[in-house]
């Protein structure tokens, strides 16, 4: 059964009650008890297939404990809380989250999330080790490093996943469909979280090498610009 690890940032959490009852692997960690770094090391330990963060508002210390698992652990990230505003809801997509439930929620229904994401998060071939290169960005699948200009750009595991689709289909368009079937699931329809990671990545790619890379053709999804490209921008003509 699946391992998952649950980060309470309240009271009387309800995660690892349900989770342990559906026979889940189940580690908790109460964060008021565990500096940053020992939270890290608990989830690089641990290393779970999936993460619960749960707490009563997505508050800063969600927030730091969800940009800290989105680089330290390999699974999808959950963050269980009372509902906020939209603004809220934003800030947990940006700092990693790949799903935002907010209470109420029944217990049936929370566990069934979890397993569906599960099931888009596992493999379902061999991961190519195909190295990519556009221009001075390079991505080696086999151990999940991006470079720009030798430099290396430390990227969350979802937006390196996004990086890769794109590098793969250089200069071509990505519909936002392609992608969320690919990265997500062919069942998901969580644009808001595709669209703030892109962003993301776009911004990190961006600062390391100066020009725009990623660009959003609206209504449709993105293009990962080739040299070619960005030399036909630079010449004003189309393409």
């Amino acid at each position: 059964m699946a391992r998952t690890m649950v980060v309470e940032h309240r009271n009387l959490g309800r995660a690892t009650a349900a989770l342990v009852a559906e026979g889940f692997e189940v580690r908790t960690v109460a964060a008021a008890d565990h500096s940053t770094p020992e939270l890290v090391e608990a989830m690089v330990g641990f290393a779970p297939d999936l993460m619960v963060i749960e707490g009563n508002v997505i508050d800063d210390a969600v927030l730091a404990t969800c940009a800290n698992a989105s680089i330290s652990v390999p699974g999808p990230i959950v963050v269980l809380c009372e509902a906020g505003s939209e603004a809220d809801v934003v800030a947990g997509y940006e700092a990693g989250a790949a799903s935002i439930l907010t209470e109420p929620i029944g217990t049936h229904e929370f566990v069934a999330r979890v397993r569906a994401l599960l099931r888009r998060a596992a493999p379902t071939s061999e991961p190519s080790s195909e190295v990519l290169e556009v221009g001075p960005v390079v991505l080696d699948p086999a151990c999940r490093r991006l470079t720009v200009s030798g430099v290396a750009v430390v990227v969350p595991r979802k937006e390196f996943d996004i990086a890769e689709v794109l590098m793969r289909n250089a200069g071509a368009l990505v519909s936002r469909r392609q992608l969320l079937d690919q990265l997500w699931g062919r069942q998901s329809g969580d644009t808001k979280s595709l669209d703030v990671q892109v962003g993301r990545l776009r911004a990190r790619l961006s600062e390391a090498e100066g020009i725009r890379r990623i660009v959003t053709v609206r209504g449709m999804g993105y293009r990962f610009l080739t040299d070619a490209d960005l030399e036909r921008v630079a010449a004003g003509r189309p393409g």
